[in-house]
């Protein structure tokens, strides 16, 4: 599931990140603005879409993956998106990003899923009905 979750990603970064941040170099905007900006059109898009599409982000609707949440409002997800900003930070975004790789190995739950109190699985039927069991206790 491990390389599920990163194709998802690589999915989304090509639709929102990679865009936002050509358009922020190409209309010349302020260097501090160029790095924050596609960063925070991640994490809202990713908020709006989980929040709005079943727990789905277009890459997460491809790779036949859904994120289960205890209620599936803004805030709720948002804490998830969020605790994501932590692997962007310059100099020590690395040591997030390698705890939360570390911790998937032993728990099957990254960071910001630990952060956001969710669990990531499969979009089949039979898989739903676990994993909302395993998220209810």
């Amino acid at each position: 599931m491990l390389l599920l979750r990163l194709l998802a990603f690589l999915i989304d970064c090509m639709i929102i990140f990679l865009p936002s941040t050509m358009l922020s170099y190409l209309l010349m905007v302020p260097a501090g603005v160029t790095i924050v900006l596609p960063q925070l059109l991640f994490v809202v898009y990713n908020m709006i879409c989980l929040s709005s599409f079943e727990g789905k982000t277009i890459g997460k609707h491809f790779a036949k993956l859904v994120v289960f949440t205890n209620q599936r409002n803004l805030l709720t997800v948002g804490m998830r998106e969020v605790a994501k900003l932590l692997y962007f930070l310059p100099m020590i975004g690395w040591l997030f990003f390698t705890g939360s790789f570390f911790l998937y190995l032993g728990t099957k739950k990254t960071l910001h899923d630990i952060l956001g109190q969710s669990v990531v699985g499969f979009n089949k039927k039979q898989g739903n009905n676990q994993y909302e069991r395993n998220l209810l206790r």
